[in-house]
């Protein structure tokens, strides 16, 4: 009967600390939210449930999150993810991201800095806005694997 008991015991501890530990997990809202934001605004962050929005050009917004912080253990989307991009959001130290477009050279970064991602599409690189080449930010990190590197080259431009 003791046994019994401090099994039982045992399933009901075991029982709260998992359902506390969901709890606790990141919020994360849904790819068709997410999708909604990003038909308006060129970044968002959701930290602590409540999504920020960023505008602006190119990894601007990126940029503008990192300086004010609000890219550290955030759930990041944005339109497109390149390298450049993921180098950014992996200096800016996020958890997780959805994008409805990642190049292969913007996984590699993921994988390599166990960040989370999702995205709808892979693509072999971002191109340019013509579509005639890669994109000129994409090229300038080619050989770059350090995001502190990329982030001091990207914000120098």
């Amino acid at each position: 009967m003791k046994k019994i008991f401090l099994n039982l015991i045992t399933c009901i501890f075991a029982f709260i600390l998992i359902v506390n530990t969901a709890n606790a997990a990141m919020f994360e809202p849904s790819r068709k939210k997410l999708k909604e934001y990003l038909t308006e605004h060129s970044l968002v962050i959701v930290k602590d449930k409540k999504p920020v929005f960023y505008e602006g050009e190119n990894l601007e917004p990126l940029i503008n999150a990192i300086k004010d912080g609000s890219l550290n253990d955030a759930y990041v989307s944005d339109r497109k993810i390149g390298k450049a991009a993921a180098l950014l959001i992996t200096y800016g130290r996020a958890k997780k991201v959805y994008t409805p477009v990642i190049s292969k050279p913007a996984i590699e970064v993921f994988k390599n800095n166990n960040i989370n991602y999702k995205a709808d599409e892979t693509v072999e690189n971002i191109m340019n806005t013509e579509g005639t080449d890669i994109c000129p930010l994409e090229k300038r990190v080619r050989y770059i694997d350090g995001p502190y590197e990329a982030y001091r080259l990207i914000q120098g431009l």
